[in-house]
């Protein structure tokens, strides 16, 4: 039987993807529970259309975080924060204190996305990679200034 599936199954099938399975499977199992459903005529259509635009979206999306990557690497980022005598940050600058900056500067980015191996706790220009969805990579350039 042939049939489509409605989402990701581990070893046998992405969402979306048409397989032909064993009858007892499909019916017993994968139907009932709503992980497929028959692969007839209008549902084949059905999943071309949503494959289509799920492409276009993948595209748009894409497309959106290359700007931003762009733009991020045109901008400094200035992050005050309380100094000691000796140049050495009180508290230390994390992913999070970056996202909140980004914001600050209209700028809409998930902090996991921010790879930042330990916290920073001296002043000066920091270059910190950022992995976007869909492989795209970019750069943030920080000043630590001292208050």
């Amino acid at each position: 039987m042939k049939v489509i599936f409605l989402q990701d199954i581990a070893k046998l099938g992405k969402k979306h993807e048409v397989k032909d399975v064993s009858d007892g499977y499909a019916r017993n199992f994968l139907l009932p529970r709503g992980l497929a459903k028959p692969a007839g005529d209008t549902a084949l259509k059905a999943v071309a259309k949503e494959k289509a635009v799920a492409g276009q979206r993948a595209a748009e999306e894409k497309k959106h975080y290359e700007n931003i990557s762009k733009m991020l690497a045109d901008k400094a980022i200035v992050i005050k924060t309380k100094v000691g005598e000796r140049g050495k940050a009180f508290g230390a600058v994390t992913a999070a204190r970056i996202n909140d900056a980004l914001r600050q500067e209209n700028i809409s980015i998930e902090k996991e996305w921010i790879l930042l191996d330990h916290p920073i706790k001296k002043t000066g220009e920091v270059i910190i990679p950022v992995r976007f969805p869909h492989g795209i990579t970019g750069e943030i350039r920080i000043n630590i200034i001292g208050e």
